[in-house]
């Protein structure tokens, strides 16, 4: 009852195969992420057109129907068969074809289920094979026309029809094989018969449906027979079995019996169709589920991802309150900073305002004195001892104004990072003696003893002599300065380990013990008010430090508080032994120069200066040497004189109008007479930096001397140039 009608509804439907891509895949569409199965894509019922169908299931449907229509005619018979038998069989063929179901299985989009099998086998026992055919494909032809929830194109019922010919023509060629017959029925005989139609019948028409299924998905044949059509072989059984009973009943003579048979084929119709309503509540309920599980899957997907936004937004807020707090606490430094640079600056402002008062004190102090005396010896006011006492404060004071233009130099080298030393082994008496020399005459003028102690163990320093002994003469003279009469200062150099040391100490002013971390800063003094008793810039222990430290040494201070004096101590590095020592470079006094005999008698000196006082005073200085002195104002002066006169040494300033002093020095090396362009030259110059020295180098000059200078190194300046000359 169910087979055929089965082999029918899905021969019907087959004609529908474009729409079933998905093969069993309306049920796995509940898990929206599992592709097609077969790896075919769905095709709906709105995309049934031929022009969707692969070439190759185009091909095959063109065939199956050419098949078909072949199998018609090579079948239809040459006889008339009894007409109230076709008609009865023809009738019970469309009537069952038309008791079908829809089924709840991705072939529903047009895929039937009905129990016209039983009528074709009736067919194929009474009628015989051509008619059989004949009423089976009239079935068919009803099945999918009558009572279809979608109307589809014309070629898919002409599949269906062809098909299900082609079966029908395979069943009778079987069942005639087996020596199957058209009556009387012997049923013991009719059994392998039957049973081998049943089975061709069942393989034919499924086999045609699912290999267009099969071509137009892309899926494997046997795949598509397996899971879709194999489960209906038991229903072809039965249905067959119940046609071939009914055509027995028929040919012996009980037809009414055969019409009575409807009744139960009807009633397995309406079982079908209870059963196929549940299926379908199953499956909407299934679907609901489905939509559930999708929906609970995406607000699941949607928790996540908002989850994850939430961790992102919590790592960001993290990230941004972190920056936050970095930012605050650079705002607070900066703010900090700000109003340290501000109180910096403040007292930074206030020192540089006492400093330049400082230095306007110290600088016109003795000024005054100089203009005040060269004033009165100018108009001739003084005579004898005064006229004395003049020149040495003049002479005194000068000295005093050129000691603070050297502090202030200084300490402009050591800001800049360009203060020199020139490392020699320095013996350390040869330092002392220098510095000695310097200051005993001021000490002997205030009747202060100065004590010596020199531990013989102690060798040499490694270092600038000159820098080492300003160094010392600066501690001497800051030792005097606060020392009062008839005091005392001790110098004592001893060896520590591989360090020595310079301790001076004086019986002096002492220093208060909270202005002893600020004893060795620029421009500070423990007594910066007007009324102060001692004078100077507070350079003088800033400069010491720096040339220590220069040295790679190290200076303390200490004092017991005011009145009780105080106590310096300078820790350098010691020579390494086996070095060979050098004498310090030091100052030699003009008197003593003179007495050695070094006269610059026969040597012409050419000294070149705008200014006539300061070209007057040299030229002095060099002819109280029975120097030969030749002046001029400008370079072209300059230049005309060395190309007249033989000239031994030239001696220039650097600022001059019109054409400056490297001018000069160029263009005389620059003359064609290789005499006059070897002049030996020394630059005497106020620029006394280090670039100034070096450019004056790197224009042609051996030597820069900076102003004001004194008469012996002066003198010792233009002795060594001659002979230089000489050489």
């Amino acid at each position: 009852m169910c087979p055929g009608g089965v082999g029918q509804a899905m021969t019907a439907v087959g004609a529908d195969f474009a729409a079933l891509s998905d093969a069993y895949d309306d049920m796995d569409d509940l898990d929206p992420a599992r592709p097609p199965a077969g790896g075919g894509s769905a095709t709906r019922p709105a995309d049934l057109a031929w022009h969707t169908l692969p070439a190759a299931a185009r091909t095959f449907v063109v065939l199956v129907i050419l098949s078909g229509i072949g199998a018609v005619i090579a079948v239809f018979p040459r006889t008339a068969p009894d007409p109230a038998l076709f008609l009865f069989v023809l009738l019970a063929a469309c009537l069952t074809s038309a008791w079908k179901v829809n089924l709840p299985i991705p072939l529903s989009s047009g895929s039937t289920l009905s129990v016209s099998c039983a009528a074709d086998v009736m067919a194929l026992l009474l009628l015989g094979p051509g008619l059989a055919v004949i009423i089976a494909a009239i079935g068919v032809w009803i099945q999918c026309t009558v009572n279809v929830r979608q109307r589809y194109p014309l070629y898919r019922t002409v599949f269906s029809t062809a098909a299900e010919a082609l079966a029908m023509a395979a069943t009778g060629v079987a069942y005639m094989t087996l020596g199957g017959t058209t009556g009387p029925f012997d049923i013991p005989s009719l059994t392998r018969p039957l049973v081998g139609a049943i089975a061709v019948y069942f393989v034919a028409n499924t086999g045609l449906v699912a290999a267009a299924i099969a071509l137009s998905t892309g899926r494997r044949l046997w795949t598509v027979w397996r899971r879709d059509f194999m489960w209906s072989a038991a229903s072809y059984m039965v249905a067959g079995s119940a046609g071939a009973i009914a055509a027995v009943v028929i040919q012996r003579g009980d037809h009414w019996v055969a019409v009575l048979m409807l009744a139960p084929i009807y009633l397995v119709y309406r079982t079908y169709r209870l059963f196929v309503g549940r299926l379908e509540d199953e499956k909407r309920h299934m679907a609901e589920i489905a939509r559930m599980h999708r929906e609970t899957v995406a607000a699941l997907r949607q928790a996540s991802q908002a989850e994850q936004d939430l961790a992102k937004e919590k790592e960001s807020l993290a990230i941004a309150l972190a920056e936050m707090t970095r930012l605050e606490e650079a705002r607070v430094h900066l703010l900090e900073r700000e109003q340290a640079a501000r109180a910096s600056a403040e007292a930074a402002n206030r020192i540089k305002d006492q400093f330049l008062a400082t230095v306007s004190h110290e600088l016109r102090t003795p000024l005054n004195a100089i203009l005040g005396w060269a004033e009165m010896l100018r108009v001739g006011m003084l005579e004898g001892q005064k006229r004395e006492r003049a020149c040495e404060a003049i002479f005194n004071n000068a000295r005093r104004q050129a000691r603070l233009i050297d502090e202030l130099l200084d300490v402009a080298r050591i800001m800049s990072g360009k203060l020199r030393i020139e490392r020699t082994v320095v013996n350390v008496k040869d330092i002392v003696d220098g510095a000695l020399e310097t200051m005993q005459p001021a000490a002997e003028a205030k009747g202060i003893r100065i004590g010596v102690d020199i531990d013989p163990a102690v060798g040499a320093f490694r270092g600038d002599g000159p820098r080492l002994q300003q160094v010392l003469w600066n501690l001497l003279t800051n030792a005097l300065k606060f020392t009062p009469t008839g005091g005392s200062i001790d110098l004592r150099v001893r060896r520590v380990g591989n360090v020595g040391e310079i301790v001076v100490s004086d019986s002096g002013a002492g220093i208060p013990r909270d202005f002893l971390p600020s004893v060795f800063e620029p421009f500070r003094q423990a007594d910066g008010s007007p009324t102060r008793l001692h004078g100077g810039l507070g350079l003088g222990l800033a400069i010491v430090r720096q040339l220590v430290e220069a040295h790679g040494g190290s200076i303390t201070v200490d004092s017991a508080g005011e009145g009780l004096g105080a106590t310096f101590t300078v820790r350098l590095p010691l020579a390494v032994p086996v070095e060979r020592r050098r004498r310090a470079r030091t100052r030699v006094p003009l008197s003593e120069t003179v007495r050695s005999g070094s006269t610059l008698e026969r040597v012409t000196v050419l000294v070149v200066d705008d200014e006539d006082e300061s070209r007057g005073v040299v030229a002095a200085w060099l002819e109280t040497q029975q120097a030969r002195v030749l002046t001029a104002g400008s370079a072209s002066e300059a230049l005309d004189i060395l190309q007249r006169e033989r000239v031994d040494v030239l001696l220039a300033d650097i600022a001059m109008p019109g054409e400056d002093g490297y001018a000069l020095v160029r263009k005389v090396r620059a003359l064609p007479d290789p005499r006059v362009a070897s002049t030996p030259a020394a630059a005497l110059t106020a620029f006394a930096r280090e670039e100034d020295r070096q450019e004056a180098l790197r224009a042609g000059f051996q030597m820069h001397l900076t102003k004001p200078i004194d008469a012996a190194s002066l003198i010792a300046a233009v002795a060594s140039l001659r002979q230089v000359a000489s050489a």
